[in-house]
């Protein structure tokens, strides 16, 4: 399998030009792609929704996204709220279906200054040819050595727990008329898991 990892910076490249085009041509093909920086409704990129927009441009992909923080974007147009968020998080596309995902937010340091922002782990089980795996888009601090450290801390604790934790659900559905299991098996969460992103560090 052939597995991507690229922050897009929201869709600018290193010229300072705004292209999510471009970014969705450097990834396609792989089969496995997480994307860091992927934004929805902020002024600096035109108030595009580009999780969507990835979508439409790389169309033989499944996807998820997960916002490592979500303020408010709405607006009032033609006499009716128009609801909106603005996000800023992570995503990950598969050629394999994501048989479920949740979203890690990661601990963070307030500062004064510099500007400091929430990051987030996002996480997606497939099922893949050699076995059952989980794959995280993360994305860790800029800050400081010692947020990375605190975020890593928390990913490991996370990893270690997932096969006693189980995935979404678990048990025998005591409640058949609700449907809680949507008539499907008990969903895995595996050991197996491959950590891609921007770790913000040399290795």
């Amino acid at each position: 399998m052939k597995l991507v990892s690229y922050n897009i910076q929201y869709g600018f490249g290193s010229d300072g030009r705004y292209d999510l085009a471009r970014a969705a041509r450097v990834v396609d093909g792989a089969d496995i792609i997480a994307l860091q920086e992927v934004e929805r409704h902020w002024q600096r990129t035109n108030e595009d929704d580009q999780p969507e927009i990835l979508s439409r441009l790389l169309p033989d992909y499944h996807w998820v996204y997960g916002p490592a923080f979500d303020m408010d974007a709405s607006e009032r147009r033609d006499g009716r709220i128009v609801n909106r968020r603005r996000q800023f998080g992570t995503m990950v596309l598969s050629k394999l279906p994501i048989v479920w995902s949740r979203l890690h937010t990661l601990p963070l340091r307030r500062t004064v200054r510099p500007l400091n922002t929430r990051n987030a782990a996002l996480e997606c089980m497939i099922r893949a040819p050699a076995g059952s795996l989980r794959v995280l888009s993360l994305h860790l601090a800029h800050i400081a050595a010692e947020e990375r450290l605190e975020q890593i801390d928390y990913l490991l604790a996370e990893h270690r727990r997932a096969p006693s934790d189980g995935g979404p659900w678990s048990g025998a559905d005591d409640e058949p008329q609700r449907n809680w299991s949507n008539g499907g098996p008990e969903p895995e969460n595996p050991l197996a898991a491959i950590w891609l992103g921007d770790f913000n560090m040399e290795p």
